[in-house]
């Protein structure tokens, strides 16, 4: 199979420099023509520089709570399920802060705890010597009635009422002291608010405490691919550090750049090409999802507009930070004489192209129209049936060349 290969390589490495031969011979310079004829032309704005492949879900992974890396569990390239732990840091000054705020909160919270056993105490006692009171204040009261109807009456003594005014009077007094027990209540309540605010505050402190110490664990909020990784065990870091980026692979777009000249043409639902320089000579569809509405420098020009072209189906996988051409489709045109861009010359402002006729090159100014790498439009200048030449590499070609044709597309 590979002997049969070579010799047909032979063969039409032969026919080739035959062809030549004959035309150097006759004193003809071959060449290759374009038979200029109508089809459509697209408008073809393509980016400044080729675009890269992105996540639309892509997050910068910090630490809100500085410290010193102990732990690293995924490196660039690492695909993580959400909630994954990514790396873990240690702050040895928040473990002692939450050590002596828990401390805290125990004392408050035991303090807190003896102020209620002391109060319902005393709650028994004043109850209980209130009751005593009341009963005992009721009793001198109908004994002192009963005492001053007997001595109205002569049935008892003076000194008998006194003794029943006395009685009377020890109960009221014991009465007055039962209920100044209240007050006692009424401060131990004070002092249980105070405590009650003391250990809520303790368990605040805590809390947040304790909060700054979780985030000192870095989870992946969402599952991905690890783009970046900007740490390492043993770092320090300050609050707010970048440790990780992490995007979604499952939801890619290309960004690139148009010229700020081209970027009215372009709009949100156009029609694009991507070409990966992964996969070099695959075309792949795609959709502009988006034209940010500022101009920014750029190195290849001097301002250029930024897009997002969102794939439309992709046949092989777009991965993150993949360079891609980017052609979008601005417009188009039917039915309209077509010639090969790279036939079309310029020379002091004006566009021409060389036709054969009668066997020899031509000079023919043209006019051109809507263009793109691979056709333009010929407004005037040139008729449907001519030959253009395309093959403009060749030395000695220059009008007036005698020429035969060797390839016609």
């Amino acid at each position: 199979m590979k002997r049969r290969w070579f010799l047909l390589a032979v063969v039409a490495v032969a026919a080739f420099l035959g062809a030549i031969a004959y035309y150097r011979v006759s004193g003809k310079i071959p060449v290759d023509v374009f038979r200029v004829r109508q089809g459509r032309v697209e408008e073809i704005t393509a980016a400044v520089s080729a675009g890269t492949v992105k996540s639309s879900l892509e997050a910068v992974l910090s630490t809100e709570t500085g410290g010193r890396v102990e732990e690293v569990r995924v490196r660039e390239g690492s695909t993580v399920r959400r909630g994954d732990l990514l790396a873990r840091i240690v702050d040895h000054e928040l473990e002692q802060q939450v050590e002596a705020s828990l401390a805290e909160e125990g004392q408050a919270r035991d303090a807190l705890l003896q102020a209620e056993a002391k109060r319902e105490e005393a709650s028994i006692r004043v109850r209980g010597e209130r009751g005593r009171a009341g009963n005992n204040l009721r009793k001198a009261r109908e004994d002192h009635r009963r005492a001053v109807e007997l001595f109205r009456d002569g049935f008892i003594s003076r000194s008998e009422l006194e003794t029943a005014e006395t009685l009377l009077a020890n109960a009221e007094e014991d009465g007055r002291i039962a209920a100044a027990g209240e007050s006692t209540l009424h401060a131990l309540d004070r002092e249980i608010d105070v405590l009650r605010g003391r250990n809520q505050a303790a368990q605040a402190r805590t809390a947040a405490l304790t909060a700054r110490r979780t985030k000192l664990t870095i989870t992946a909020p969402f599952s991905g691919v690890i783009t970046k990784k900007t740490s390492e065990i043993g770092e320090s870091k300050l609050p707010g550090a970048a440790l990780f980026v992490l995007a979604d692979p499952s939801s890619p777009y290309v960004e690139a750049q148009i010229d700020e000249a081209d970027a009215a043409k372009v709009r949100v639902g156009q029609t694009a090409r991507l070409l990966p320089e992964a996969y070099q000579g695959e075309k792949f569809h795609g959709r502009v999802s988006e034209v940010r509405p500022t101009v920014e420098a750029s190195k290849e020009v001097s301002r250029a507009n930024t897009i997002a072209i969102s794939p439309i189906s992709p046949p092989r996988p777009l991965r993150l930070g993949m360079s891609v051409d980017v052609e979008v489709l601005t417009g188009g045109k039917d039915n309209v004489l077509l010639l090969p861009s790279a036939a079309l010359m310029e020379r002091d402002g004006k566009k021409f192209v060389y036709v054969v006729s009668g066997g020899r090159v031509v000079r023919r100014e043209v006019t051109a129209g809507v263009s793109n790498w691979d056709r333009t439009e010929v407004l005037a200048g040139v008729s449907t049936g001519e030959d253009v030449v395309t093959s403009l590499e060749i030395k000695d070609l220059a009008p007036g060349s005698r020429v035969g044709i060797q390839h016609r597309q």
